[in-house]
């Protein structure tokens, strides 16, 4: 009896788990099972580490029963919706200089997959893809179709695949010929599969982590492979760990519950990665959805005319209320705050976002949260506008009752607000003309700010190790001086490094040294060509003279570079395309020492354009001209954004006067470190941490033989820069209109 109620248990539990098999990355680097893939795909907005103790195929050892042992790393990225990328770095030693030692295996390589849905069900995926693709030297490089059947706990696929010949040493890709493989998944915490390949058979199980013991939407896996048939392609068993992370997922600022159902997403735009993912969207009707602010560009009304009857109630809203809501704005961390009246009745705010430096939009709900909380009670009309270091981003017009209905998620009819940034009008004319009853209220030049960021540089899976690495600490003083003035010092701290970073070592010339790497001054202001040009706003819009914004910065950079730079910003309409253009004029007050590489003197000379391509969230960047060390070339680039999250693939070819072109590829992570919302100043200081931390591998292609160690070349001046400003070029009106979820998530932290 016992038995039989252990069995039903069994069964019930296996009935009851007809969700699809988890996918995992393989050490080949595509999803998969332990040697084949499947043509599902990591999903979009997640990122996946890997690592086995294996590397099937590469120099294969001399018997009959063991394969190759060695370090395999994976790091994929499920880049767009249909599209994974992989980088994988395989090596039998960590530590060994391969000129010197002998190192026997060191490779550094890339993985693609592209693929699609073949039913309305979800049943069927079919997928092509390529390994071991980059760079000079190929191990195990083969080329796939696979089709897949997911019927829930049960999943097949078969395809057919064709390896590019022996590879170095007589490796060869595990990958070749027809293949197939079968996995079932019986509960949600354990799966098991068996895979077939040019002759070769395995078997294995993988073990996930509970949900509970992860943070939100993470998974982690441990598991085991074994070979069944006799080849020494790999060894007889080996095993592996993963874990999963999605990169969209923004933690909650404190003070924050949900409280009502989000508005369902434009029929133009993908479920993921957007901020919404956090939120799952509810299935509601069109007619049935909340209010949201409305993301579209309105004239700047003139003071001598107003735009609107008085709304009523305005007469209520005393001095006291405005300076309560100054109050309340001072509160939630925002800056330089002016409140006041128009002339129309409406009620005119400004402040500085100086303590949400993840997303400038967290600052924008912070104050709209404020305005709605201060003045709900009345329908008055408001004028809010951002400013990052005193330069308007982003304004908000509407009336407030209906913006804390809108906050709150419930229904109303009238307009809880109307978003307007600077490529299509000036921000600062909606403010014209205002009474100002509060002045620069927390004034941020009374701050000092106190950063303290990583600093870390690294060489992967070169001839001299698999991670070689400098880290430091930067640590800076920034002081607010006027609007767009700033005046900044920081210092480079050394700390830790590889043997290879030591002096006289072959990194020795970057490895970070104690020293100051930034004194400056840099002045940033927005250049009102529609007043010199004597234009109306409309003219003015229609051509984007209102979008273009210049920086000046005098000092010392990079630790050596004493001089000036230029930049001019235009991102006219509506943010889809920006341009921008920097030039700079360096002297290198150390040159020829150790440590100090670069020219004598310095003459970047850059264009850059970026096109926004709303839908997937993904900017496509192009760069040309003078880099930093004087190397001519270009740089295209593929930027994709999750959340607050950014990945950039993309190709280099630069060259210096008198010497050979070189190609670079390349992907870079960046993402934030500081909380979301920075710690309140003390005594009139703030210590602040990173917004953005970037780190990159890059390598050479179509090098002769090898893949060198090359660096210098295609380097951007070490300078401010106004994306900034300007929210890490997330400042457009496409980019608010995609996260209105966002604004509101940070205004109900007020409610």
């Amino acid at each position: 009896m016992r038995h039989s109620i252990i069995s039903a248990a069994v069964l019930l539990a296996c009935s009851s788990s007809w969700a699809q098999v988890a996918q995992t990355m393989t050490q080949a680097g595509f999803t998969g099972l332990s040697i084949t893939p499947n043509a599902n795909l990591l999903g979009w907005g997640r990122s996946e580490f890997s690592f086995d103790n294996q590397m099937p195929g590469i120099v294969a050892r001399n018997s009959s029963t063991q394969g190759p042992k060695g370090d395999n790393f994976v790091l994929g990225f499920g880049l767009l919706p249909n599209f994974e990328l992989a980088g994988r770095l395989a090596s039998t030693s960590l530590n060994r200089n391969c000129f010197s030692e002998g190192c026997g295996v060191r490779d550094l390589s890339a993985s693609g997959k592209v693929g699609i849905g073949l039913d309305t069900s979800g049943h069927f995926h079919a997928a092509f893809g390529l390994t071991d693709i980059g760079g000079s030297v190929t191990y195990v490089r083969s080329y796939y179709g696979v089709l897949t059947y997911d019927g829930g706990p049960f999943e097949a696929s078969a395809g057919l695949a064709k390896r590019s010949g022996n590879g170095i040493s007589g490796s060869r890709s595990p990958l070749n010929g027809p293949f197939a493989s079968a996995a079932w998944q019986p509960l949600p915490l354990v799966r098991a599969h068996v895979e077939y390949s040019d002759g070769n058979a395995w078997a294995g199980a993988r073990l996930f982590a509970p949900a509970s013991w992860l943070p939100e939407g993470w998974s982690a896996h441990v598991g085991v492979n074994q070979r069944i048939t006799g080849s020494n392609v790999t060894d007889r068993h080996w095993w592996g760990v993963g874990l999963s992370i999605p990169l969209y997922k923004v933690p909650a600022l404190p003070g924050n519950t949900q409280r009502a159902p989000l508005p369902p997403l434009s029929g133009t735009q993908q479920r993921l990665p957007a901020y919404e993912a956090r939120v799952p969207a509810p299935a509601l009707a069109e007619a049935d959805r909340p209010a949201a602010i409305v993301a579209t560009p309105i004239p700047a009304p003139s003071p001598a005319v107003p735009a609107s009857p008085r709304p009523a109630g305005a007469a209520a809203i005393t001095d006291g209320t405005l300076q309560d809501l100054a109050e309340t704005l001072k509160a939630k961390g925002l800056e330089d705050i002016y409140v006041g009246r128009m002339a129309d009745g409406s009620v005119a705010v400004r402040a500085n976002n100086a303590s949400y430096n993840w997303n400038s939009l967290d600052a924008l709900g912070a104050g709209l949260g404020a305005v709605a909380r201060t003045l709900g009670d009345t329908r008055v009309a408001y004028r809010f506008i951002l400013t990052q270091r005193q330069i308007p981003i982003v304004a908000a017009t509407g009336e407030a009752d209906c913006l804390r209905a809108w906050i709150a998620g419930a229904a109303q009819t009238c307009t809880a607000g109307e978003l307007t940034t600077p490529g299509t009008t000036p921000l600062d004319d909606l403010q014209s003309g205002a009474a100002w009853v509060v002045k620069a209220a927390a004034p941020s030049r009374d701050t000092l700010r106190v950063t303290i960021a990583p600093v870390l540089r690294t060489n992967v899976g070169s001839e001299f190790g698999v991670l070689d690495y400098s880290a430091g600490t930067n640590i800076g003083l920034l002081l607010p001086l006027w609007a767009g003035a700033t005046a900044e010092v920081r210092q480079d701290i050394a700390l830790t490094n590889t043997s290879d970073y030591d002096p006289g070592g072959v990194f020795d010339d970057r490895r970070i040294r104690t020293r100051v790497e930034r004194a400056a001054f840099t002045q940033a202001a927005r250049i009102p060509l529609e007043r010199w040009l004597g234009k109306d706003p409309v003219t003015s819009a229609s051509y984007g003279l209102t979008a273009l914004t210049g920086q000046v910065s005098l000092g010392r950079f990079g630790g050596y570079f004493d001089g000036a730079h230029v930049e001019a910003r235009w991102e006219p309409g509506e943010g889809r395309h920006r341009v921008t253009a920097e030039g700079g004029l360096f002297r290198n007050a150390n040159f020829g020492e150790l440590g100090s590489p670069g020219p004598r003197t310095a003459r970047p000379l850059l264009a850059e354009y970026r096109y926004n391509y709303t839908p997937t969230r993904t900017y496509f960047e192009a760069t040309g001209g003078n880099f930093m060390n004087n190397d001519l070339g270009f740089q295209l680039g593929m930027r994709q954004w999750f959340g607050d999250v950014s990945v950039n693939l993309y190709y280099r070819r630069s060259k210096l006067e008198n010497e050979s072109t070189h190609q670079f590829v390349g992907i870079q992570l960046s993402v934030p470190l500081t909380p979301r919302r920075e710690m309140e100043p003390v005594h009139h200081v703030q210590v602040t941490g990173s917004p953005r931390f970037s780190q990159g591998v890059e390598t050479t292609v179509r090098e002769k033989g090898s893949n060198p160690v090359r660096t210098g070349f295609g380097v951007f001046p070490p300078v401010p820069s106004l994306d900034a400003t300007f929210n890490f070029d997330r400042a457009g009106l496409l980019y608010m209109e995609d996260n209105v979820r966002r604004i509101r998530d940070a205004a109900r932290a007020l409610q």
